[in-house]
């Protein structure tokens, strides 16, 4: 069984993309456990939503709006 690619969305200009292959640059100090993913698209760097609260937030805020819209 594959493992499902989790996709993040850019804030800024509504890329989705791969996350796993945008973390940050090795040679930033504080890459080791560092949590901030490039948009491939604009640049844009963002933290990921995927952990603690902003995360389970995110994915409800997610799950009503596509109850709302139907897909």
């Amino acid at each position: 069984m594959a493992d499902a690619v989790k996709t993040e969305r850019c804030p800024l200009c509504g890329c989705g993309f791969d996350a796993a292959a945008q973390g940050c640059r090795p040679s930033c100090p504080l890459a080791k456990g560092c949590s901030v993913i490039c948009c491939p698209s604009c640049g844009y760097s963002f933290p990921q939503e995927n952990a603690g609260l902003a995360g389970r937030l995110r994915r409800m805020l997610d799950r009503v709006e596509r109850r709302r819209t139907g897909t």
